[in-house]
């Protein structure tokens, strides 16, 4: 087995934005939204699309989709095959304010799992990364308090959550690219004036948003 890497994107033409995907990894994959890096496998005797798959951890559509491959069951030795690498994404800021209260001990028994960002109704919220949406809207089960919010699933089982919106712009399976607008500020839920409450949680555990941000 012979392994190239190669920074970059495939040469595909773009699909429209927000575009509905079965899970973050389709979605990341149509859109080219690699962290910036692939790798590439040279076909061995012996492979098939299924172990190549298996080997690389990637969905077997996906590898078909992404080498725009019409018959799955006819690859060649010697073919080269594009291998998405998929890393931590990077975040930028989903509103550029000032931090009201920080991520961390709240009290003597509290804790807060995000950072809150004052900003006035209405501004823009940006997704921090690219991405898929999987929860947007009001009053969600485990998210009453927040209000409307918005949950971006990227890779490596890293979640961001956009709370306390006044107005969400995208929908439960929509694709979206950092910086996107995907929301607007707002003071839904139990919020005392408006604010962006942003968290990032990887397999379920919040992580310090500040670690992160740039």
């Amino acid at each position: 087995m012979l392994i190239l890497s190669l920074s970059g994107a495939c040469a595909r033409k773009e699909p429209p934005l927000l575009t509905p995907r079965k899970n973050v990894k389709d979605c990341i994959s149509q859109n080219k939204m690699f962290g910036g890096r692939i790798i590439y496998h040279i076909v061995q005797p012996g492979d098939t699309l299924y172990k190549i798959s298996r080997l690389y951890n990637v969905q077997l559509g996906e590898l078909i989709r992404l080498n725009e491959i019409k018959d799955p069951s006819h690859i060649f030795v010697g073919q080269t095959l594009k291998i998405p690498r998929y890393e931590t994404p990077q975040f930028i800021w989903p509103v550029k304010a000032r931090i009201s209260s920080s991520f961390g001990k709240r009290g003597r028994n509290g804790f807060h799992s995000g950072i809150d960002i004052p900003a006035p109704k209405g501004t823009p919220i940006k997704a921090a990364a690219d991405g898929m949406v999987v929860k947007s809207g009001k009053s969600l089960d485990g998210y009453a308090k927040y209000g409307k919010i918005i949950i971006i699933e990227h890779t490596n089982g890293v979640r961001t959550l956009y709370a306390h919106n006044r107005v969400n712009f995208v929908k439960a399976g929509e694709c979206v690219r950092a910086g996107d607008i995907i929301g607007e500020v707002g003071s839904s839920g139990n919020a005392s004036g408006p604010h962006l409450h942003f968290e990032i949680r990887k397999n379920g555990r919040p992580l310090n948003p500040l670690k992160y941000l740039p």
